[in-house]
């Protein structure tokens, strides 16, 4: 009798082991939803501010985060001695703020994945939505637990794996690549948490990359009590956002040998300053001009040796990009045979918003000197 009792228990247990063994991806990432408290009180979150005391190789510091379903976000960081960096987030709009002067900066992707990162509480209440591609990868200790692993892709399309506690159904932690450094992985353990209303969210969080390890204790965890006005995009910045498009847009008439897309964004009067000379062409005469170049160009490289400095005047109407460029391409000469030559370029464009729309007035272009080149 104890013998088939025993067999029994094994059988029932193997049982167990297998059904755990085919979950989904989706009911992994739901048993985690439970676990925090139900897909039906993560709804209810709109907004959240977080504030954290942290540790890292470099000393202590706080960081404050002020969030929204799906995506906006404020990131801040103040160092003991007092200076702060300030990040912001809206859709496809990234920038910076210099706290002290007002000036923003735009920022990229990878600075926005970065910040993002932080935004602990969203990250794991919507973990599912920051994460591609999510598939089981089996069972494997993380931070000295058991867990389930779903690997997928980060809002880069970089490797990522997540690892969710068997017992808890928690998310345990993440291990992706710096967005900086590909070479690089950041790992991030959700130490503790706590109950924040109906929820349970991380209260205590390590990260650890090639510096060492951060620590994040989150002294204060609050639920929509924020102003979602705070997350607008200052008229400014969509200014910058929309000459940083142009950039985008002109390095891709390149690519494409569109002189039309080029010159679609030039104003009527548009003044080019060049080699010792001040001229205005004709519409037209651009368009010949440049399809000419590009017809007679394959672009390898262009591409920004810095990122372009953009300003944009305090009612949005005037601007201007400084560019630092390096252009490698083969073009054909007289007798119709390609040679590969190289050039290192830098200009400024001022541009004027004319009946709602950005346009070029001028460009002061410059070259290395032969001297120079190497």
């Amino acid at each position: 009798m104890k013998g088939k009792l025993k067999n029994l228990l094994l059988l029932t247990a193997l049982s167990a082991a297998n059904i755990c063994a085919q979950a989904t991806a989706s009911e992994i990432l739901e048993n985690s939803r439970r676990a925090i408290g139900g897909k039906g009180e993560i709804a209810k979150v709109i907004t959240l501010k977080a504030f954290a005391d942290c540790t890292g190789p470099n000393g202590n510091y706080t960081t404050e985060i002020q969030s929204a379903q799906s995506g906006p976000l404020i990131f801040r960081q103040v160092r003991a001695g007092g200076s702060s960096y300030l990040g912001q987030v809206n859709g496809e709009i990234f920038w910076t703020q210099d706290e002290k002067s007002g000036e923003f900066t735009l920022a990229d992707r990878r600075a926005a994945l970065a910040w993002r990162s932080h935004d602990f509480a969203f990250l794991v209440m919507e973990i599912g939505e920051k994460f591609s591609e999510l598939t089981p990868a089996g069972e494997e200790e993380f931070n000295g637990r058991r867990a389930w692993k779903l690997n997928g892709r980060d809002a880069l399309g970089n490797p990522a794996a997540l690892f969710f506690d068997r017992q808890t159904k928690l998310v345990l932690g993440v291990v992706m690549r710096n967005p900086f450094e590909n070479t690089e992985t950041i790992r991030t353990v959700f130490n503790q948490w706590k109950a924040v209303g109906a929820l349970k969210l991380p209260a205590k969080i390590t990260v650890t990359d090639k510096k060492g390890d951060f620590v994040l204790n989150f002294k204060e965890i609050i639920l929509n009590r924020t102003d979602p006005k705070i997350f607008a995009v200052p008229t400014k910045v969509r200014a910058m956002n929309e000459l940083m498009r142009l950039q985008q847009q002109a390095r891709v008439a390149h690519l494409t040998r569109d002189a039309k897309l080029l010159v679609s964004t030039f104003a009527d009067d548009f003044t080019s300053i060049s080699g010792g000379k001040i001229s205005q062409p004709t519409r037209e005469a651009s368009l010949t001009r440049l399809q000419k170049y590009l017809d007679s160009s394959t672009f390898i490289e262009w591409d920004d040796i810095r990122p372009p400095v953009i300003r944009v005047s305090d009612d949005a109407t005037l601007g201007f990009v400084l560019v630092h460029k390096k252009v490698r391409l083969l073009a054909k000469n007289e007798n119709g045979k390609e040679a590969e030559e190289t050039e290192i370029f830098a200009w400024i464009e001022t541009y004027q918003k004319i009946k709602g729309e950005w346009k070029l007035v001028a460009v002061v272009s410059t070259n290395t000197p032969e001297n120079e080149q190497k």
